[in-house]
């Protein structure tokens, strides 16, 4: 999993380019590795469904993919997940 046990660090999350991902997209992406749906994320994360869709998109964009199973192989690659 993730560094979940650990303090969030910004450097620890470059994805590239100077690209970092934000300690929220880090707990979006922990959650869509257990395959939660946006729905499920926002009521574990006291957020409303659309803020997770953002943070979904901005995960895409940072990752370079176009879909969720992208970001979390790509984010497996990276040793993120």
């Amino acid at each position: 999993m993730i560094l979940a046990h650990k303090p969030y660090r910004k450097q620890d999350y470059a994805v590239g380019d100077g690209v970092f991902l934000s300690q929220r997209q880090v707990n979006v992406l922990e959650q869509l590795n257990q395959g939660l749906s946006n729905k499920q994320i926002a009521h574990n994360l006291g957020v409303a469904e659309p803020t997770i869709k953002m943070h979904v998109s901005a995960l895409l964009r940072a990752f370079g993919v176009q879909n969720r199973v992208q970001v979390l192989l790509r984010a497996k690659d990276m040793g993120f997940v």
